[in-house]
């Protein structure tokens, strides 16, 4: 393939000094060397910025530091940087494997898609990568190598999931739709890539293993204290909100709504699950129109909730 494009990779960096290091090596070696790695280090107070200077010296590198914005704030920072015509996310305490990029970039250009999505697997710190793992497999709802086009996907919309990590994207689509990352929630990945499934074109499925997402007992997606809990269900009604907006739009076809109202029922079924919503009062969503049975059963335990 010649005149190979440029990949930017935007690895957001805080207080992971006993990873970055995996995770940058797993970047710098991929086979494919057609890279910008923006590392975005987000205000640090342990020793990552010490980890990551001796990668400095590989030019592709672009080290920007800031005080800390949390992990959506990180990543609009390393995409008003990129200049590539992918993007690749990759958080800092996991890993890619070394052919990602060589295998999937040529089919990105060679079919002119907008999205690639591939596999990632799951493992727990500290345990052997063979032990307990979950996987994102989508074999069983996606065909492998096919061309899914405009709303032939967003229809089957039970084919959509929101780690954002397990894509690569075209840029342009980003910058055309002015896509950022809410900086106000955590679980942004929940809000922002239903928005980049809507305004893609183009898609296609690789079954094939390419992301190893770590989980740590004590990072902030796994501490249950009761203010992280309540920080995690605020931010999910926040989404839902702002979801609701996205459906009402009369632009919007009957495929990308159903993604939209698949993605809002699943945020109901969490926060009826949530442990918070046993100690207050919330407001439900207006997504008028939607009569299926469960929103409706998620609509009557609402109502039930707030008497």
């Amino acid at each position: 393939m010649e005149n190979k494009p440029l990949v930017s990779v935007i690895v957001p960096v805080y207080n992971v000094e006993a990873y970055i290091e995996e995770c940058l090596d797993s970047i710098i070696h991929q086979a494919y060397q057609e890279l910008e790695i923006i590392v975005v280090e987000d205000g640090s107070t342990d020793k990552s910025r010490e980890k990551i200077q001796p990668y400095l010296s590989d030019k592709r590198i672009k080290f920007v530091e800031q005080k800390n914005k949390g992990l959506s704030g990180a990543r609009n920072t390393g995409m008003a940087k990129a200049t590539g015509t992918y993007i690749l996310f990759v958080d800092s305490d996991d890993y890619i494997d070394v052919e990602m990029l060589t295998k999937i970039v040529p089919i990105m250009e060679e079919n002119q898609l907008d999205l690639i999505r591939f596999n990632g697997m799951a493992f727990t710190d500290g345990m052997e990568k063979t032990i307990n793992q979950k996987y994102y497999d989508f074999s069983h709802r996606l065909i492998e190598n096919h061309i899914y086009k405009e709303d032939s996907f967003k229809a089957n919309s039970k084919t959509f999931v929101s780690p954002v990590y397990l894509y690569l994207t075209r840029r342009s689509v980003l910058i055309e739709n002015n896509l950022l990352f809410r900086e106000d929630i955590i679980h942004e990945d929940e809000l922002f890539t239903p928005q980049v499934f809507i305004h893609i074109k183009t898609m296609m499925y690789v079954n094939a293993f390419y992301y190893y997402r770590r989980y740590r007992e004590n990072s902030i997606m796994t501490i249950q204290t009761p203010e992280q809990l309540q920080r995690s269900f605020d931010s999910y009604v926040k989404i839902g909100k702002e979801l609701e907006r996205h459906y009402k739009n009369k632009e919007y076809t009957k495929a990308q709504k159903k993604l939209i109202k698949r993605q809002v029922l699943s945020i109901y079924s969490g926060l009826k699950e949530s442990k918070v919503v046993q100690n207050q009062s919330i407001h439900s969503f207006e997504i008028l129109s939607i009569l299926d049975k469960s929103y409706l059963k998620i609509r009557n335990y609402w109502h039930k909730i707030n008497q």
